[in-house]
C-alpha cells in the first residue's frame, strides 16, 4: 500500500458534479509544511464518487460521526444523533458567518502525490477516537490509499459540500444529517 508519508495540512475542499461522467469529484487540497512549519507548496488529490459509492458512504459516515460523539460524550450517548445534528448546524452557521463557503477554490497546484488522475475509492474506512480528529481512509485499487483528518467544523463543512453535490447530481435521493432509524435510549436511562 502507498500512503502519503509526509505531513500535509488540509487546506481546502471542493465537491462538484461531473454530468459527463455522472460522478462527484471531490478535491482535497493540502498545504505542505516544511520542517520549520512554513508552507512549502500545495498538493491535490482528487476522488470520484459514483452514485452507488455515495449511497454507501453517507450512512457509514453518519454512523462513524455518531460513534465519535458516543465515545467523547458517554453521558449523552442516547442522544448522539441529535448532538451530531446540533454540531452540524452550529458548524455551518460559524462557517457561513466567517465567509468560508464564499472563498473561491484556489486552483494553483504544485503537485499531485498520487497522480493527476482522479481516484475511485473501493472502500472508505473511518477511524474515530474520543479526543482525536475524525479520520477517513480512502482505499483505492493499486494501493494509492490516503487518509484525511478533519476537526469537527471542517468535517461538517465537508458534509454540507457533499450534500450539495449529491443534490446537484439529482440521483433521486437526498443526504440528511439524521439517521433514518431513531436510536433508543440505553436501558439504564429508562424508568
Amino acid at each position: 500500500m502507498r500512503y502519503i508519508k509526509y505531513h500535509m495540512e488540509l487546506h481546502q475542499l471542493q465537491t462538484s458534479y461531473l454530468p459527463d461522467q455522472d460522478r462527484l469529484l471531490v478535491k482535497f487540497s493540502f498545504a505542505e509544511k516544511s520542517s520549520d512549519g512554513a508552507p512549502s507548496g500545495r498538493q491535490e488529490i482528487h476522488l470520484l464518487f459514483t452514485r452507488r459509492t455515495s449511497m454507501k458512504f453517507w450512512p457509514a459516515l453518519l454512523e462513524a460521526m455518531t460513534k465519535q460523539v458516543r465515545m467523547s460524550k458517554p453521558g449523552a450517548a442516547h442522544a448522539s444523533s441529535e448532538i451530531v445534528q446540533m454540531e452540524h448546524e452550529a458548524s455551518l452557521a460559524a462557517m457561513q458567518e466567517g465567509g468560508v463557503f464564499n472563498k473561491p477554490y484556489e486552483s494553483n497546484v504544485d503537485g499531485w502525490p498520487l497522480g493527476k488522475d482522479a481516484l475511485l475509492p473501493v472502500d472508505i474506512q473511518f477511524h474515530v477516537h474520543a479526543t482525536a480528529p475524525f479520520r477517513m481512509e480512502f482505499v483505492v485499487d493499486g494501493g494509492k490509499n490516503f487518509e484525511v483528518a478533519m476537526g469537527s467544523r471542517l468535517l461538517h463543512g465537508f458534509c454540507k459540500l457533499f450534500q450539495d453535490a449529491v443534490e446537484k447530481a439529482d440521483w433521486g435521493f437526498t443526504l440528511e444529517m439524521t439517521s433514518s432509524t431513531p436510536e433508543a435510549p440505553p436501558a439504564h436511562l429508562l424508568n
